[in-house]
């Protein structure tokens, strides 16, 4: 029996599209290397936008970082409170971005951090320092005119003055021997 050529095509056709129907494509799309053409970065804007309105319930850095979330395995915050403080989002979008899974200092005039990941102890010295962090164990400040917002502190040590201090998570201990210091938990 011999089947007619416009059978075989039909059948040929039915038999790739229900085949190709199973298969994923993305043409110009995240992650298919052609990422310079205006269309596919609109593409990407609608993609990230869509995935940070998902996580925006439980990722505070999205935007402001930042941020973005740590790629590299720092401090995971799946669960964190979005950052909605100005003087806070302001630091994490103009201070220096630094992934940090160690003890740090930062000393020095008119300095800007943005501290991303879990630190051990963060040493601030100076004055005129900003520095937004995440998870720290032990803060201690010597220094004037110094600013510090962390998701979490366990310890915090004030030797300096005119510092501000504040944090979302549980309360730190607190042994302040400075001067004109202000510290405190933010309710978002």
């Amino acid at each position: 029996m011999r089947l007619p050529k416009i059978v075989l095509a039909g059948t040929a056709a039915l038999a790739l599209s229900v085949s190709l129907g199973a298969c994923s494509l993305s043409v110009n799309g995240p992650g298919s290397g052609d990422s310079d053409t205006p269309a596919a970065q609109a593409e990407q804007e609608d993609s990230q936008s869509a995935d940070s309105k998902d996580s925006s319930k439980t990722d505070a850095q999205g935007a402001a970082t930042t941020d973005s979330q740590p790629s590299s395995g720092g401090s995971a915050q799946a669960t964190a409170v979005p950052i909605t403080d100005p003087t806070w989002k302001d630091i994490i979008s103009t201070g220096e971005r630094e992934e940090v899974l160690r003890d740090i200092s930062v000393v020095g005039d008119g300095l800007t951090y943005n501290l991303v990941g879990s630190i051990g102890d963060l040493n601030v010295g100076g004055s005129e320092v900003k520095v937004a962090a995440e998870d720290v164990d032990t803060v201690t400040i010597r220094g004037s005119d110094v600013t510090v917002y962390a998701r979490d502190i366990k310890h915090l040590r004030i030797m300096g003055s005119n510092v501000t201090v504040h944090w979302l998570g549980d309360d730190p201990d607190i042994q302040d021997t400075g001067v004109n210091n202000t510290t405190g938990k933010l309710s978002q």
